[in-house]
């Protein structure tokens, strides 16, 4: 019987170079501080945790006051740093439904960069310049969780000015909208230059223009853990930010911090991905990963960056809706974080994913037909050739295969615009771009006899035949519910089917549901693991995620949940199925 695996992209969560005379190639790099400041502007149940002496070391100074603009800014998305300050791109981000409809706000933050640790009382002001629509300035006490479809709102307080008007809202992680919202009037002539400050003591947010107090609401314990990270919006037009500075009340202090500078120190004897050089020295364990669990919990960076995986696989940060939010406005910061964390960490990173039917910008999905493939060809070039050289391989075009008559095409926006050839084109556009990346399509429920793998296996092969650049597949791996199992000799031999025309497998995303148990939640990862160790041409073995702490998911009730499908529990304490993979690896 053939049981439907449902894609993760619908369950779970699983820069641009300013075009300026002023700054252009390498003198933009030198001047914005490395890859992460250059930006791209064109029109057109468990077992005992096993002992770990991984550490996180981050460069912190403890000061009463300081000016952060002059830490790293570089790798905050929609923005572009300049000397004497920041500016704050009108760039539209948000997450759209799996339809393609709607589209939740999704704010920049500065996660890998310049933030507050160890404060208590402490007050915070921002210069705001150039203002000519709503512009906000957002403390986050905890960072939200990006799933595929939507954002997790946890902690924070945000400040939106417009014209006269003051609104602050503020969130306490119970719910996902704000918990409370208030609005003042501005005094004075309405100016396009604001100073706006946010102060927290005695349990109090106070919010003011120019240091006259305008609003006061009870925090929530929004800031209790002492953590402050600072994101911005510009909603229809680009402001600017002259300054921030941070004042430690009452005679407080505070660890300024550069999340950048984050360095994981390992001494793990048995840690995956170390215990496979061994056994394989060719074979990469990977994990998809998401930017704020990386640099904001330290439990999830001991295991995530600590020596457990050799490569990661950035869990959204390179979709469409996050790299072009806007035509021709390509912001990579995040993406580019996550490079520079795998490279600080000596691990691969597998590029995810160009071509999607899902997670593209509503300009896009609003595109014309017969623009959509110059868009899509132009995209592709220039993400690849930005990351040239740092990606490992791609995944070029993500589920081409539908979800209801399960052996035919997606009737994607690409399809209706170019039919089938909009995948050969993908992938010759992603070859010129970086003829040494490896090149793989993405697909769930190739782990099963029928059409739907005859169907597919046959467009492999042609597209080989014609010579199409595509190296390699990866089968996602999914197994969501009980009675979907994945037959290991099915696998296997499917993946053989690929080494016979010269194709390179991968199991690209691969996680188990836990309501069977442990132990068998074990089995089944021991089971496709051991079934791509065992061919040659299986290259790597890959898990959609790292711990259930964020395993996030929409029920089918709107209603927000956490699932238990990954390798370490919700307390960063390794499953059952970290030691069946251990055993296999020896």
């Amino acid at each position: 019987m053939q049981l439907f695996r449902q894609p993760s992209n619908s369950i779970h969560n699983k820069g641009w170079v300013h075009k300026n005379t002023l700054i252009s190639g390498t003198i933009a790099v030198a001047a914005l501080g490395g890859l992460g400041g250059i930006f791209f502007w064109r029109h057109h149940s468990t077992t005992p945790a096993a002992p770990a002496t991984a550490s996180v070391s981050v460069q912190a100074d403890t000061v009463n006051n300081a000016h952060l603009l002059d830490g790293q800014w570089g790798y905050l998305p929609g923005s572009f740093r300049e000397n004497d300050g920041v500016t704050i791109r009108a760039a539209q981000f948000a997450i759209v439904n799996q339809d393609g409809t709607g589209g939740q706000p999704n704010p920049a933050i500065n996660i890998y960069g310049t933030h507050i640790e160890a404060a208590s009382d402490i007050a915070v002001t921002a210069k705001m310049q150039n203002l000519h629509g709503p512009a906000s300035v957002r403390l986050y006490g905890q960072l939200p969780v990006i799933a595929d479809e939507f954002r997790v709102e946890r902690k924070s307080v945000q400040a939106t000015v417009d014209g006269s008007k003051l609104t602050v809202s503020l969130w306490d992680g119970k719910k996902q909208d704000p918990a409370t919202t208030q609005q003042a009037d501005i005094p004075g002539d309405v100016s396009d230059n604001r100073d706006l400050t946010i102060s927290h003591q005695n349990g109090k947010f106070q919010f003011a223009i120019a240091g006259q107090q305008l609003i006061e609401i009870s925090d929530s314990k929004v800031v209790s853990d002492g953590n402050v990270w600072f994101g911005f919006d510009a909603t229809n037009t680009d402001w600017f930010l002259a300054d921030l500075s941070a004042t430690g009340l009452n005679g407080k202090t505070f660890k300024n911090v550069d999340a950048s500078t984050e360095a994981i120190t390992s001494t793990i004897t048995d840690a995956l991905q170390q215990l496979a050089n061994k056994k394989r020295p060719d074979f990469t364990i990977g994990a998809a990963m998401a930017l704020g669990p990386a640099v904001s919990d330290a439990s999830y960076a001991q295991v995530a960056l600590g020596g457990q995986f050799g490569a990661v696989t950035p869990e959204n940060a390179m979709k469409w809706q996050f790299t072009e939010p806007v035509r021709g406005l390509y912001t990579f910061q995040e993406a580019d974080a996550l490079v520079s964390l795998a490279q600080r960490h000596n691990m691969k990173v597998q590029g995810h994913t160009l071509v999607f039917g899902e997670a593209n910008p509503t300009w896009l999905q609003q595109l014309p037909a017969d623009q959509l493939e110059q868009a899509m060809v132009d995209h592709i070039r220039i993400t690849v050739d930005h990351f040239k050289g740092k990606i490992a391989s791609w995944d070029v075009v993500n589920e081409p295969f539908d979800d209801d008559s399960w052996d035919e095409l997606r009737p994607t926006i690409f399809y209706k615009a170019m039919g089938a050839s909009y995948i050969n084109k993908a992938f010759i556009a992603a070859h010129d771009a970086d003829p040494n990346a490896q090149l793989f399509m993405n697909e769930y429920g190739l782990e099963e006899d029928g059409s739907r793998w005859d169907n597919f296996l046959a467009m492999v092969t042609k597209m080989k035949q014609d010579n199409v650049p595509i190296d390699g597949v990866g089968f996602q791996a999914h197994v969501y519910e009980s009675g979907d199992k994945i037959n290991p000799t099915v696998l296997r031999k499917h993946i053989q089917q690929l080494a016979a025309i010269g194709v390179k497998a991968r199991i690209s995303e691969n996680d188990v549901y836990s309501e069977g148990g442990s132990t068998n939640q074990a089995n089944e990862y021991r089971d496709v693991l051991n079934a791509c160790l065992a061919e040659p041409n299986c290259i790597s073995w890959t898990t959609w995620g790292v711990s259930d702490k964020y395993d996030y998911f929409k029920d089918d009730d709107g209603s927000i949940q956490t699932g238990e499908d990954f390798l370490w529990n919700d307390k960063l304490q390794p499953n059952k199925a970290v030691q069946a993979i251990q055993s296999i690896l020896r």
